[in-house]
């Protein structure tokens, strides 16, 4: 009787831990706000939904198409408003029609302010990686913010800057696969010196660190992006012409400059299909061309994805292309415009092939504005715990 009590016990303890993995591989394919009201079914649910081997599994799904993985467009004002980047994917050419254009709705959002920091209502968007949205406040505090989950941390005070010839210039945030850590980079310029000094931020372990003396480039786009382990950023080089710079997360350091397709200067960039983008406008002309690198690193792999023209927009500015700024390309063709014109920020949709142009958005009169895309997942900004904060509701 006692042998066969045994096994008993052994065949119910297998069968409960085969019942639990087929639960986490149902839960892992669901989207994030299905899993955010899921957690208040049991406290085993929640449990295994806050777990860190669950969120990595989730997210793993969410990078393969596996899971769901529904993108947001955040717009860092006060209070942040969010736009759902899929209706915008889902756009038909139909739905500009003969008036002012398909309108979205936003949505505003809880930005989480703590007593520690001050909260003027200054906010930039440094990036955003695997969920988590980097957003500088009030000019010297950093917060690591979640807005699905609502999750948020804020960053020790950085290094103060005791070499009053540096000057704050450019930033970015990126995930360093290696040890599985997120990284903050702040960076200064002392432009006599022509030297970089550069504040590291490790969410691991918590700590920032400074690296000087970095060779000096002048980097004309403060946001950096991440992509292939690295944040890039669009620089003017001393000999002239324009390069995309190349940060590693895991040396720790500028690894080398990207070529890109021919020599002159570059307006911007940005990611699309996972692929650097940039943006050109050729001397004397109000043609926007927008090249894709097919192949990461490789000069002859660039490709011309888009041209269209501003000519609607020209007469309204003395330099048009310091107004507009392509935040994303479309799967229907159309790209999305963050245009700044007397202090009034909207959202412009292109109509490639009737070469038109359709406010969408308005969003605001403020000179401060970013936008950062970002995607749903349930990562946290606190490496030490996966749990969240949250109560169910």
């Amino acid at each position: 009787m006692g042998d066969g009590d045994v096994v008993l016990r052994r065949v119910r303890t297998d069968f409960g831990d085969y019942e639990e993995d087929v639960i986490a591989e149902i839960l892992a394919r669901l989207p994030v706000k299905s899993l955010m009201r899921f957690r208040c079914v049991c406290k085993s649910w929640r449990a295994l939904i806050s777990e860190s081997y669950f969120v990595k599994k989730h997210l793993s799904y969410g990078e393969r198409g596996i899971t769901e993985s529904a993108h947001r467009l955040i717009f860092m004002l006060d209070p942040p408003l969010v736009l759902d980047y899929e209706a915008l994917k889902s756009m038909k050419d139909d739905d500009y029609g003969d008036g002012a254009g398909a309108q979205f709705a936003v949505t505003q959002l809880d930005f989480p302010v703590t007593k520690s920091i001050a909260d003027s209502g200054y906010r930039v968007g440094v990036g955003s990686c695997n969920g988590l949205v980097c957003v500088q406040v009030d000019f010297e505090a950093i917060m690591l913010w979640n807005p699905c989950t609502r999750d948020s941390k804020v960053l020790p005070k950085p290094p103060r800057v005791i070499n009053s010839k540096f000057s704050y210039d450019f930033n970015g945030f990126g995930y360093d696969s290696a040890s599985d850590d997120y990284k903050v980079i702040r960076g200064f310029t002392d432009y006599l010196a022509m030297k970089i000094m550069i504040h590291i931020f490790s969410l691991k372990t918590g700590s920032w660190r400074t690296v000087e003396d970095i060779d000096y480039v002048t980097l004309i786009m403060r946001q950096g992006l991440f992509l292939n382990g690295a944040l890039h950023w669009l620089c003017n080089l001393p000999e002239g012409g324009s390069r995309i710079l190349s940060f590693d997360l895991e040396a720790e350091k500028f690894q080398k400059t990207i070529p890109l397709p021919y020599d002159d200067w570059f307006f911007d960039h940005l990611i699309h299909k996972n692929c650097l983008c940039v943006l050109a406008c050729p001397t004397r002309t109000n043609t926007f061309n927008i090249w894709m690198m097919k192949e990461y690193g490789v000069k002859e792999s660039w490709t011309e994805v888009l041209q269209f023209s501003l000519e609607t927009y020209a007469e309204h500015f003395d330099d048009y292309r310091e107004y507009f700024r392509p935040v994303c390309i479309l799967e229907n063709g159309v790209v999305l415009i963050d245009e700044m014109g007397d202090g009034q920020h909207l959202m412009v949709l292109s109509n490639l092939k009737e070469k038109k142009f359709k406010h969408v958005v308005e969003v605001a009169k403020n000179w401060e504005f970013t936008t950062v895309i970002y995607r749903e997942t349930l990562v946290s900004p606190d490496v030490h715990t996966y749990k969240t904060n949250n109560i169910c509701r």
